[in-house]
């Protein structure tokens, strides 16, 4: 379903805007805007990681290594 918007464009972003076909603006301003709306999601999901990490405690890097072994171990059992 499509939804018909009223927005406010920069002129500059207006001019290049017309230079795209008349039938084309519609999926060209659509790809934009979910490439910038993507954009914007994975800097938010970064911010809460970056978040979430000051809160968890330190881990060694002895301790990871074990935790990928044993999860390795686990996977191939289940193989």
């Amino acid at each position: 379903m499509a939804h018909r918007v009223n927005i406010m464009l920069d002129d500059y972003v207006w001019k290049v805007l017309q230079k795209v076909p008349r039938g084309e603006r519609s999926k060209v301003i659509n790809e934009a805007l979910l490439s910038a709306l993507s954009v914007q999601r994975g800097k938010e999901a970064c911010k809460r990681m970056d978040a979430l990490a000051k809160r968890l405690p330190v881990v060694s890097m002895d301790e990871i290594v074990n935790w990928i072994r044993r999860d390795r171990r686990r996977v191939r059992a289940l193989l």
